[in-house]
């Protein structure tokens, strides 16, 4: 009986954590589609894709290796090496993200507030399925599990500080390249601005919000503990 109600909740976690990393990515191409900037995190990877020519994929790829890194080198001896395993995850994401752009194709609500409506949804969107994600405790996606690692190491901080905290450095760094190999901004708009400063100030009303389906994958206990220290 046991055994059963084990194999129950590690099949809830997985179709919880398959759920977050749809909805991240559906939250991701509602906001590329959205025209007003690209994402935080794609920031880098697009303006050093635009600096030498190349696909942005390949520096994506390049970023994510080294957000491990950075959590080996924080993390040490208590790194999990099967957290590599976010390398895999992100190219599940990206999987995702593909299929669900090539469904929504070139859609945009026309007028620039139908812009902006589609960024607010997309930071919603993104921030609901971060939350899923995280609280299936599987892996988290590297730039995540950065957030997660660092948020671990400083008293009393909480993940949704930390993010807008990394998410606002990866967009100075790439507005400085942009300006500096570019001569001015490229891919870079307000919707990457509001994106890196409002993500994580959402994630903690989406997890309220949420909570119903995270207690019903974990104990009771577990899901309070976790609203609490997200709150």
């Amino acid at each position: 009986m046991k055994e059963k109600i084990i194999e129950t909740r590690i099949l809830q976690r997985i179709v919880m954590y398959t759920a977050g990393l749809f909805v991240l990515a559906f939250g991701v191409a509602v906001s590329i589609n959205s025209r007003l900037g690209v994402s935080p995190v794609n920031s880098i990877p697009y303006i050093l894709g635009r600096i030498f020519d190349t696909a942005p994929g390949i520096w994506a790829t390049s970023m994510f290796a080294f957000f491990i890194v950075l959590q080996i080198i924080i993390l040490r001896k208590k790194f999990r090496w099967f957290d590599i395993s976010q390398i895999v995850f992100s190219f599940i994401f990206g999987y995702f993200l593909d299929l669900i752009l090539w469904i929504l194709g070139g859609y945009q609500i026309p007028t620039y507030f139908g812009q902006l409506a589609m960024l607010i949804a997309s930071i919603f969107l993104i921030a609901a399925g971060l939350v899923l994600i995280i609280s299936a405790k599987i892996v988290a996606l590297p730039p995540e599990a950065l957030c997660l690692t660092i948020a671990g190491q400083i008293k009393g901080a909480k993940f949704h500080n930390v993010k807008i905290v990394v998410d606002s450095i990866l967009v100075l760094t790439a507005v400085t390249l942009s300006l500096l190999f570019l001569g001015g901004l490229d891919g870079i708009r307000e919707g990457t601005v509001i994106s890196a400063v409002l993500i994580g100030k959402v994630i903690p009303l989406v997890r309220k919000a949420l909570s119903p389906i995270i207690r019903f994958v974990h104990k009771e206990e577990e899901a309070k503990e976790e609203v609490k220290a997200e709150s």
